[in-house]
């Protein structure tokens, strides 16, 4: 990789992490102008807010986990080449006679340690509106360049489908262990591509490792921050990188918007129907046959508590450097213990 302009549209990040005494070292071996990069193989979880967004997911996701775990910036995209400003302006705050706080849009690359101190990437920002496959191309030489064992791309879309039942999922990618028996809704149509399912696309035919999870989010709650998407897809993303990642602030944010919503609903017949006509159809349609990489088959898929616990049991139960499924573990449709690959939560 001697090309000087291969990530000509990315601005390398070489400076130390900013570790706060007591923290976990990041990895300083991390770089992207090398011959190789030193230390255990990482995965790389891909978040970005566009059109697949509902519930705000990108965005807490990236709070949830930059502003819990420890983590330093590897890179950030030349944003003036990929943004159309005037189609969506961006923010600045104004107070009295000054200007301050300009929120432009942004897609960085992180490093980032989980709570077991175990090494994954973090792309995360705005779905540029120019240059996706330029984008894709360089995402796929960070991939190479920093020999990344698994993409998992997590997103959202706003479907008719009830608050009061478990985030439902759509699941794809060529890691048939990790996505097959998971999905609530799999259907056969096409659809808006965006920059996750153009990177999953370009992963797929590189030959690179790849799973998707698509969280579904009730479409009347699509516009605003849903947290229970967020657990979800930190749920999903931890199993597939075997990563145990902080889901506490984001939980009870999850209660206190499901309680505020069934007050909502209480006061509004005609919601109270609503949903009532929504859960009759996810009843109906939803598979009752999920796999799950945190439960055995035959056993009842846990509460949001039990969950913790037993993702928590599930990543000390495996080796640091097998996935599940993969040529290194013993088989491909079982981990080590008995247990099926994921599915959702009943959180």
């Amino acid at each position: 990789m001697n090309d000087p302009y291969e990530f000509d549209l990315l601005h390398i990040h070489t400076e130390d992490s900013d570790d706060e005494p007591g923290e976990p070292s990041l990895d300083k071996e991390l770089v992207l102008h090398g011959e190789h990069v030193r230390g255990p193989r990482r995965p790389m979880v891909i978040s970005v807010a566009g059109h697949t967004d509902a519930g705000s997911l990108s965005e807490q996701l990236a709070e949830g986990l930059l502003g819990t775990l420890p983590h330093r910036q590897v890179a950030s995209f030349d944003v003036d080449e990929l943004f159309d400003y005037r189609s969506r302006r961006p923010q600045v705050t104004f107070t009295e006679n000054r200007f301050s706080d300009y929120q432009g849009p942004r897609l960085d690359l992180f490093e980032v340690r989980d709570a077991m101190d175990r090494p994954f990437l973090l792309l995360t920002g705005d779905e540029p509106d120019f240059q996706w496959e330029r984008v894709a191309e360089t995402v796929l030489k960070l991939v190479d360049q920093l020999d990344v064992k698994l993409i998992v791309a997590v997103d959202s879309l706003g479907l008719p489908t009830p608050h009061t039942r478990p985030v439902g999922v759509t699941a794809h990618g060529n890691r048939r262990d990790l996505i097959e028996g998971m999905s609530t809704w799999s259907p056969n149509a096409q659809i808006e591509a965006g920059l996750s399912q153009i990177l999953e696309l370009r992963a797929d035919e590189a030959g690179r490792d790849v799973v998707g999870y698509t969280m579904h989010v009730p479409h009347y709650l699509a516009s605003g921050r849903y947290p229970q998407v967020a657990v979800a897809a930190l749920e999903y993303a931890g199993a597939a990188c075997e990563l145990m990642l902080p889901t506490d602030e984001l939980r009870e944010a999850a209660r206190s918007v499901e309680a505020d919503i069934s007050r909502q609903v209480e006061q509004a017949p005609e919601i109270a129907q609503l949903v009532q006509k929504l859960e009759a159809n996810f009843d109906q349609y939803s598979s009752t046959a999920q796999r799950s990489l945190l439960v055995k088959q035959d056993d009842v898929v846990p509460d949001a508590e039990e969950l913790g616990a037993a993702v928590e049991e599930f990543l000390r139960s495996r080796p640091d450097d097998v996935i599940p499924g993969s040529a290194e573990a013993p088989d491909s449709t079982e981990t080590n213990d008995g247990e099926a690959p994921p599915q959702q939560s009943t959180d």
